[in-house]
């Protein structure tokens, strides 16, 4: 054996115990967001054909979508405020001498917002009193992050006063949120269906 042909092994064995270091040991790895990023882009793709080929279809899946996204602004403010109105402010000593935000107090919100010709936050209020009232009778259950429509599935009506609170919740965002025309005559026929004795618990 000649003196190149054992430098040329000596060479090949120092190559072969460099490259089988784990850090030459080329294995691809698993990604985590592989799923993300394909669906990504299936998503991007189907929205590119959608407008190259069907214009119009995508301008209305555009404006579903910001449908959707006003609806969900919209829920979220009002769960919002309710929840900012009903944590009481701590004012030390002093905040026994505010008024008592209980039914009676919701009903003259709703009575003094009315007078003003507010009439959507006096429907809000008077909401409010309802459901402090079907709370107390054990009817519902009153929490502040609760919204209309949550109460309109408690267990404990019957499935007529569910119906019939779920017509009133819709009657609620519409003239609250919706801006449904409300004045006087409207008024008076959503207090005609505010009375708690309209929503008798289930037997």
């Amino acid at each position: 054996m000649t003196e190149v042909e054992v430098s040329q092994d000596s060479l090949r064995a120092v190559l072969d115990s460099v490259f089988a270091a784990p850090a030459y040991r080329w294995v691809e790895r698993p990604d985590p967001f592989a799923v993300v990023r394909r669906w990504l882009g299936e998503v991007s793709r189907w929205l590119f054909e959608l407008r190259e080929t069907h214009p119009i279809g995508f301008r209305l899946f555009v404006a579903a979508l910001v449908i959707v996204l006003v609806a969900i602004l919209v829920h979220a403010a009002w769960v919002l405020v309710h929840t900012v109105r009903s944590v009481p402010e701590d004012r030390g000593p002093a905040a026994d001498s505010g008024p008592r935000r209980d039914r009676t107090w919701y009903a003259g919100e709703a009575d003094r917002l009315a007078g003003e010709g507010r009439f959507g936050e006096a429907m809000q209020a008077d909401f409010l009193a309802l459901v402090l009232a079907l709370d107390a009778a054990n009817v519902v259950r009153f929490h502040p992050a609760k919204t209309p429509r949550e109460y309109a599935s408690e267990p404990r009506l019957s499935r007529d006063a569910r119906a019939e609170l779920r017509d009133l919740v819709r009657a609620l965002y519409g003239y609250a949120f919706g801006r449904w025309p409300c004045g006087p005559g409207e008024f008076a026929a959503w207090r005609q269906r505010i009375a708690p004795e309209r929503y008798a618990a289930s037997h």
